[in-house]
């Protein structure tokens, strides 16, 4: 390895350790929820443990191309990017924001469970649209080791062509992460049955589609939940066991999976556990990709300037009522490159796509400032259980914002699984609202939530 790679690595080492010892080692352990900690373990993962394990097995080669001699621009731009992102984290945009009650009365616990039912509803609705368009049973279906064959093309299609749809999926992660919100102060079994039993059923459903993302974004917010509920962290132990279960069920799918069939265990008969596990790295082959892309841009390819915005913007609209809707073409230009379909780069390339270093700068920092706002918006309102999902969801959905430089898709993700929550704080919001000049909210450390947030009030006599 050259100086400049050695240089780069560590610097990298450096920004990625920096949050995980603080949130590991400040008294306030809410602090290791803050978003700069789930950034570092993105960026570890896809520019830093996938590469190094790649460039270890001597495994550089992608679209049949040696990229070892320029593995240095995208670790240059995993710096740059990190680097951009806690910068614009540290930009003091967002002020720390108004306080809200953490008690609520019954009428107002019982509205928000009606609540939390019409997003399980809203998902079962893509849960059955998924069935009518595939033609499979719904057992079927909750089955991940089918072990059936991949979809036909007009599945595909069907689905596709409703994929409004398909996504109302995405409302199953928040509602279970206000549902164990509003059971959080049930008894250990009792939160297992009313709980573990849905969070199974979701996962199931989304092994059968194949597309890991889900399960990833819903592990992270329904585990920032739990903590969040409580003030607590995990310990380096439970993490560690958390991350390599991850990355063994990504490797299981990765080798086993068949979109919107589910798992064909035989198809990893003879691998051993080690295999799967590694298997779990798979997807930092983006790291090659983004390589790919950088190698090529101006020289090849032009900088794409504010496509993906454009794009994003205008994918609400039906394209059956906008014929000439803008087309990802940057997307279609890495699959020309790459000689296969469906590659993607992480964030960072997409900003490299737009503007080059200045686009990667600029990106970085306001996906910080963004992220700012919503850890300030938590950090004022630790107790209020709808911010508090609020923010958990958010935390969850660092990681697809992150692993694909798509932002239409990443915006798609924010609008089903965010927004529904969103709506329900405005609906909430005047009722929750303290007076300007209330005092702030205790915030001792490592308090757990109240048993539990939802805490009736002391109703008046009737006279």
């Amino acid at each position: 390895m050259s100086s400049t790679e050695i240089t780069l690595i560590v610097v990298l080492g450096l920004l990625v350790a920096a949050p995980l010892y603080i949130g590991f080692t400040t008294k306030d352990k809410t602090v290791f929820w803050n978003p700069l900690t789930i950034f570092a373990t993105v960026f570890a993962y896809y520019f830093l443990i996938g590469p190094l394990i790649a460039l270890s097995t001597g495994n550089t080669i992608a679209y049949e191309q040696n990229f070892r001699d320029v593995m240095w621009k995208p670790w240059l731009a995993g710096v740059v990017g990190l680097g951009s992102i806690y910068a614009g984290f540290a930009i003091p945009v967002f002020k720390t924001g108004r306080k809200y009650s953490e008690i609520f009365d019954d009428e107002r616990r019982i509205q928000v469970r009606k609540f939390c039912f019409i997003l399980f509803g809203l998902g079962m609705v893509g849960f059955a649209y998924f069935a009518i368009a595939t033609g499979r049973s719904p057992l079927s279906i909750l089955n991940p080791i089918a072990g059936a064959s991949a979809n036909t093309g007009s599945d595909q299609q069907a689905i596709a062509a409703g994929n409004y749809l398909f996504l109302l999926i995405n409302t199953f992660i928040p509602a279970l992460c206000m549902w164990y919100a509003l059971n959080a102060d049930k008894p250990v079994l009792m939160r297992l049955l009313l709980v573990g039993f849905p969070v199974m059923f979701v996962v199931f459903f989304y092994t059968t589609l194949g597309f890991r993302h889900r399960i990833v974004i819903l592990s992270l917010a329904l585990s920032a939940t739990a903590y969040l509920t409580q003030r607590k962290r995990p310990n380096p132990g439970t993490l560690l066991l958390g991350v390599i279960g991850l990355l063994f069920g990504a490797g299981l799918i990765v080798l086993s999976r068949s979109y919107g069939q589910g798992l064909d265990l035989s198809l990893v008969s003879g691998v051993n556990s080690f295999e799967i596990f590694l298997s779990g790295f798979n997807d930092c082959g983006t790291f090659f990709t983004l390589a790919l892309v950088m190698d090529s841009m101006p020289q090849v390819l032009p900088f794409f300037g504010f496509q993906s915005l454009w794009v994003a913007l205008t994918i609400p609209i039906p394209r059956a009522l906008w014929l000439a809707k803008p087309e990802p073409d940057y997307l279609w230009a890495i699959n020309d490159l790459a000689g296969t379909q469906g590659q993607a780069v992480p964030l960072t390339g997409e900003h490299y796509m737009m503007a080059g270093w200045f686009g990667i700068i600029i990106g970085g920092l306001l996906v910080g400032i963004i992220y700012r706002g919503f850890w300030n918006f938590y950090r004022a309102n630790p107790s209020n259980p709808i911010v508090m999902v609020i923010y958990a969801v958010s935390f969850g959905l660092c990681f697809p914002l992150i692993n694909r430089g798509y932002l239409a898709q990443a915006l798609m993700e924010y609008f089903f699984a965010l927004m529904p929550l969103v709506v329900l704080f405005w609906l909430f919001r005047s009722d929750m609202a303290l007076p300007e000049t209330a005092p702030a909210p205790i915030q001792a450390v490592g308090r757990p939530l109240r048993r539990h947030a939802f805490v009736p009030r002391l109703r008046r006599p009737v006279r």
